[in-house]
């Protein structure tokens, strides 16, 4: 309680007379001490609220250190019976009827309120509940203890613009790489065509090709003796009756070979003898 608020009790002491406290304007009522709550309907006015910073010692304490200023009976010293000097008709020298007096209410942010079995005076809240008063016949205030107000959220910083020259990546899709800086060494491409097919590797006295993708499905080698040899293999993209014919004419021309090779072969030995 700060000292500006303990002289101001202090003046409020005086006893047998009726004293009114009159503290500065009321302070918002979202603080780390004791809200206020003060309800002026039954006399004509709306229901205010005001901050009571820190640990206030009493009711009346954090009454006045909300900014509501408030006036004690005359004989009955802590007994409140203004509030901001309403009602103005009460005389303030006894108690008030039971039918018009400021009851006076406890209650925690967010909850409900709980009716005062000890005076105002003589009541020390906590740090964080919250007080009530209410003009009239015995009614609780006419709102629920406020709650704290929640925390704002924090925002996220909106992301930087692309750069000159650069396009902007539509939503949900990555954005394309940044083209590389001068002298920074790129990564080669991959290649998009298919490696072409070993060439076809030859033997002596057989030659074989790799098989094709087309009408032919593996390849067709001829072995003839070590005077000639001749490998038919059918091309891709030929067809099957083309094939044969190939086929055929390669045979026809390995028997020609083979019986010219024969024949040679018989000369010499006849010669020989």
């Amino acid at each position: 309680m700060t000292g500006r608020v303990r002289r101001v009790l202090a003046a409020c002491a005086v006893a047998g007379l009726a004293v009114t406290c009159t503290p500065p304007t009321a302070q918002a009522a979202d603080c780390g001490g004791v809200t206020v709550v003060v309800d002026f309907r039954s006399l004509g006015g709306g229901v205010q609220t005001g901050c009571a910073p820190g640990d206030p010692a009493s009711g009346t304490a954090a009454l006045t250190a909300a900014g509501f200023g408030y006036t004690f009976a005359a004989r009955q010293p802590g007994f409140v019976c203004r509030i901001n000097g309403e009602p103005s008709g009460d005389p303030c020298v006894t108690t008030s009827p039971t039918t018009a007096y400021w009851g006076y209410w406890h209650g925690r942010p967010g909850g409900s309120w709980v009716y005062s079995s000890t005076s105002a005076s003589a009541y020390d809240p906590a740090p964080g509940s919250v007080e009530g008063w209410s003009f009239g016949a015995g009614e609780q205030p006419g709102i629920a203890p406020p709650a704290p107000a929640p925390a704002p959220q924090p925002t996220r910083p909106a992301p930087p613009p692309p750069a000159p020259g650069q396009p902007t990546p539509a939503p949900g899709r990555p954005a394309p790489p940044a083209p590389p800086a001068p002298g920074e060494p790129t990564q080669p491409t991959q290649p998009t065509t298919q490696p072409s097919e070993p060439p076809a590797s030859t033997t002596a006295g057989t030659t074989t090709a790799p098989p094709s993708s087309a009408t032919a499905g593996s390849t067709t080698s001829v072995s003839v003796p070590p005077t000639s040899s001749v490998a038919v293999t059918p091309t891709a993209g030929t067809s099957s009756s083309g094939g044969t014919v190939g086929l055929v004419v390669g045979i026809v021309v390995i028997t020609a070979l083979a019986g010219l090779g024969l024949w040679t072969a018989r000369r010499r030995a006849r010669a020989a003898e």
